[in-house]
């Protein structure tokens, strides 16, 4: 752009980040200490090519690199497309991940997998996507600010955690933040910013600061600069900030914005967002209008309504699901597995399941279930309903998931012919099942003691429908606690067609 005042060149990006995203615009510019592109130019490329084939050659965390941006766009433009992601994560991250043997392998229709088919489509999108923009808005008058949704907060991240935290991680971060202040100014909904987390983590993207691979990449100093007024003055010379005015683009719902433009955000919000807390103050003593306040759905009906749905053999619709850590690891999980399919309805207020009738195979990678104890529990004993001869499933999580007991559901599960290994701690995650056995769940008498969590019992409870043999639970040596939740998985279970009979005041048929 600047060469003897311009010349032509050709773009041959080999990440897919750059495939869709820096390769196309033509923006060109450099970093300053004062911020990201502050000195540059559009010059745009003659042409623009890419090869599938490179990405391959990539390390995986390269790949999650570029999908942030890929979901970004979705998120703006496309909510079918947003759709496919979320749907459709094992499939992408295989075609890239998984390498090929043969390189001209993809190059025609005759060789190309459905995988690989998918990935070409994923990227054509996001490509056309900034293509089409930037044709109309070559420099960022309006509807190409578009683009920079999670970039103002990202941004400002990035230029504090550079280069040990990748672009699209501070990109990721910074669109669930960004998601987050459209739901509090009323025009996004929470299961509009959860189904964007849940994506975003699908594809190995951290979606707070507190994401152990920025935790684990970025230095103590770093991180401490991570601090909400720093964050502010950083913005405060963002290239979409006029003025004093931050600019942020607002989602109205997953493939659609407020505005064809970014919009004027108040640095009150931002700040409130952006913040680990908020100090709650007393009111004073005076007359307080009513107000109505509507709790959050239950996290113990929504992965309950998952499970079973999943399980089950058919299409269920679910409203009102609450979207917590735990359904999240919970919808991922079960997808992993190929248990089920979900789709989203009425703007995403309605999460349609299509169940595989218990038929599961062993997943890709291990699951990685964070601090997510409900999903462990219901997963300690759904992931034996695999049979597939010599494979296995690993169950893990995090630090503090690794320190909570799970032994006596273990022990039960392994008495009644489940093969599980602890791979670290003796009675924590991670756990190893083996499929090899060929018996999946064998069913028959079970025991656990009454003393124990009721989601150990509504975990073989779940699971009982799909054992080989009918499976009779004992709850022994005492009073049973939490009955009432077990009561509802029972009520749960009868809804979908699964008759749970209570022979006595402590055993189950």
């Amino acid at each position: 752009a600047t060469f003897m005042r311009g010349v032509g060149f050709i773009q041959i990006p080999t990440s897919l980040l750059a495939m869709v995203d820096s390769s196309i615009g033509g923006k060109t510019a450099v970093d300053t200490p004062a911020g990201k592109n502050l000195v540059g130019s559009f010059w745009q490329p003659k042409r623009i090519y890419m090869d599938m084939a490179v990405l391959s050659t990539l390390p995986p965390r390269e790949f999650s690199n570029g999908m942030a941006e890929v979901i970004k766009t979705a998120a703006i433009w496309d909510s079918a497309e947003f759709d496919v992601l979320e749907s459709s994560s094992v499939e992408i991250r295989r075609a890239v991940l998984s390498g090929t043997q043969d390189g001209d392998a993809g190059l025609t229709l005759a060789t190309r997998s459905a995988e690989q088919t998918l990935l070409q489509r994923v990227i054509a999108a996001s490509a056309r996507v900034k293509a089409y923009v930037v044709t109309h808005d070559e420099r960022e008058s309006g509807m190409r600010g578009l683009l920079n949704f999670g970039h103002t907060i990202g941004h400002a991240i990035e230029a504090i955690l550079s280069p040990q935290v990748l672009h699209g991680e501070c990109v990721a971060v910074g669109c669930v933040l960004e998601a987050e202040v459209a739901r509090r100014m009323g025009h996004l909904s929470e299961v509009g910013v959860a189904r964007l987390v849940r994506c975003l983590r699908a594809y190995g993207l951290p979606t707070t600061m507190d994401d152990p691979l920025i935790r684990g990449l970025a230095s103590s100093e770093q991180l401490a600069e991570v601090r909400p007024q720093r964050l502010m003055d950083v913005m405060g010379v963002d290239k979409k900030t006029v003025g004093t005015q931050k600019r942020l683009v607002v989602l109205k719902q997953l493939g659609a914005t407020l505005e064809l433009k970014p919009t004027n955000v108040s640095d009150a919000l931002i700040l409130e967002v952006i913040s680990a807390g908020v100090l709650v103050k007393p009111v004073d003593d005076v007359a307080v209008a009513e107000t109505v306040v509507v709790p959050p759905g239950s996290k113990s009906i929504s992965n309950r309504a998952l499970q079973l749905a999943a399980l089950g053999k058919g299409v269920c619709r679910l409203r009102n699901l609450l979207h917590s850590d735990d359904t999240q690891v919970m919808m991922a999980a079960l997808q992993a597995m190929g248990g089920c399919e979900f789709a989203w309805e009425d703007g995403g207020d309605t999460l349609v399941v299509t169940g595989g009738g218990g038929a599961l195979h062993a997943p890709a990678t291990e699951l990685y279930l964070g601090n997510a104890g409900t999903a462990a529990r219901f997963l300690t004993t759904t992931v034996n309903l695999i049979n597939s001869g010599g494979e296995s499933t690993v169950l893990t999580g995090n630090a503090r998931m690794k320190l909570r007991p799970c032994a006596p559901l273990v022990d039960a599960l392994r008495a009644n012919g489940c093969t599980i290994d602890y791979c670290e701690k003796q009675g924590s995650l991670p756990l190893r099942v083996s499929h090899s056995g060929g018996r999946g769940f064998p069913g028959g008498r079970i025991q656990l003691a009454a003393s124990v969590s009721s989601q150990y019992v509504s975990s073989i409870l779940l699971c009982a429908p799909y054992a080989q043999e009918p499976v009779r639970l004992e709850l022994v040596g005492g009073k049973v606690i939490s009955q009432p939740y077990i009561d509802m998985t029972l009520a749960m279970m009868a809804q979908f067609g699964c008759h749970v009979q209570r022979i006595s005041e402590t055993e189950y048929l």
